[in-house]
């Protein structure tokens, strides 16, 4: 008679089997199928006639604990390699970005700055293309980080308040002078005895506007730049919109190209440019007298082009010829410390600027990058005081393996 009842999944001598004990004793394991009886020789069942180990013999064992081991060490490679990941998105650094004034020298100057802070510093940039309006926007909102070229003195009045918001910071200058100027082509001048501004008025006819043969055409700077109001402005003071309509290109190139090809095929031209610039290398103009410039006078035509609702003053000035500044967001000191350290001490310089435009226009190279290449290699005793040593080393190796 059996005398207990059966204990379904208990682990045991059965393992997970039903148990029972039946007379004599005996151990029973039932698994709904045959017998196995458990009386037999020491650490042995028997199970139909065969005899199986009950327990593991040293060969299972030691596979038991090979298998268990393997276990363990895939679970410490899944946990390494978690974590392995966890740390390198750590050490991902953040993208920086520039801003994009489409001209020649600050196409060439974000492309230095672009070649040392990847290859010396680790950081991905990119450039954003952007009208001054649009740049007076995302620039104080950290969208951008760096602009390489301010001019603040066309945007005097945004400068100052975000410069007292501290929003921005000034890092200092990137090259010693621009000039912002109207030209026309020097043999023009010396034929037509032209010398100022106002002499424009008697020789309108010689500039005539394809569009409206009854005015001349000034090239205006482009679409988007605040240049492009300050000359309407400046145009009007002079008396010169009643001779000229003001064509503004909607691209640096498109004004290169009303300038560049009408002198080329020696036709009068007459427009505002700025240096440094190939154009303005490679080319012979003549620069316009205008009336010198005053903080006073330059303060009416700011409010005149930043507010049409202001009247045109009675007087006109010359743009003030500056030092060009590199502009940041006050962000980018935490954001990447290191490459705000080598912007603090970049200095292209005018004279190496200068000849490394002239350098691509030259030689037909419209890849900046390339130009930049060109900059650092014929300029290292000037690069080298503005980065660290490690990352001169890697600009150098860098440099090696460009064309």
């Amino acid at each position: 008679m059996r005398s207990s009842p059966s204990q379904e999944g208990t682990a045991g001598p059965c393992g997970r089997f039903s148990i029972v004990f039946g007379p004599n004793r005996n151990l029973r394991c039932f698994n709904h199928g045959p017998v196995i009886n458990r009386k037999k020789a020491r650490g042995a069942i028997e199970l139909e006639g065969t005899i199986i180990s009950a327990r593991p013999n040293a060969k299972e064992e030691s596979a038991r604990r090979r298998h268990f081991e393997l276990i363990v060490a895939c679970l410490v490679v899944a946990f390494m390699s978690l974590t392995c990941s966890d740390v390198e998105d750590d050490l991902v650094k953040p993208t920086l970005r520039f801003h994009d004034l489409q001209s020649e020298s600050n196409w060439l100057n974000n492309a230095i700055a672009g070649f040392i802070v990847e290859e010396g510093y680790g950081y991905p940039v990119e450039s954003v293309v952007a009208s001054t309006p649009r740049m007076q926007e995302t620039l104080p909102a950290g969208e951008i980080d760096i602009n390489l070229e301010g001019w603040q003195q066309n945007t005097a009045e945004w400068y100052d308040e975000e410069i007292d918001k501290k929003t921005i910071m000034n890092l200092g200058m990137i090259y010693e002078a621009s000039s912002q100027v109207f030209v026309v082509p020097r043999w023009v001048a010396e034929e037509y005895g032209i010398r100022t501004v106002f002499d424009m008025k008697n020789h309108w006819e010689l500039f005539t506007d394809s569009q409206d043969p009854s005015k001349g055409a000034f090239y205006n700077c482009i679409v988007g730049w605040r240049c492009a109001d300050i000359n309407k402005v400046k145009l009007d003071a002079y008396g010169l919109t009643e001779y000229y309509n003001v064509v503004s290109p909607a691209s640096a190139a498109a004004l290169d190209s009303a300038l560049a090809e009408p002198y080329k095929a020696h036709r009068p031209v007459f427009g505002y440019y700025w240096t440094p610039t190939a154009l303005m290398a490679v080319h012979d103009w003549y620069v316009l007298a205008e009336p010198l410039h005053s903080e006073e006078c330059w303060n009416q035509v700011l409010r005149a082009a930043e507010d049409n609702s202001v009247a045109t003053p009675a007087q006109a000035c010359a743009y003030e010829m500056i030092p060009i500044d590199k502009l940041a967001h006050a962000g980018l000191r935490d954001k990447a410390p290191e490459v705000f350290a080598m912007l603090d001490k970049m200095m292209v310089g005018l004279e190496p600027l200068n000849a490394t435009v002239a350098w691509a226009v030259q030689n037909a190279v419209e890849d900046w990058n390339l130009a930049a290449v060109h900059y650092l290699q014929n300029n290292e005793v000037r690069w080298r005081t503005w980065v660290t040593p490690d990352a001169y080393d890697k600009i150098r190796a860098a440099l090696k393996t460009s064309r």
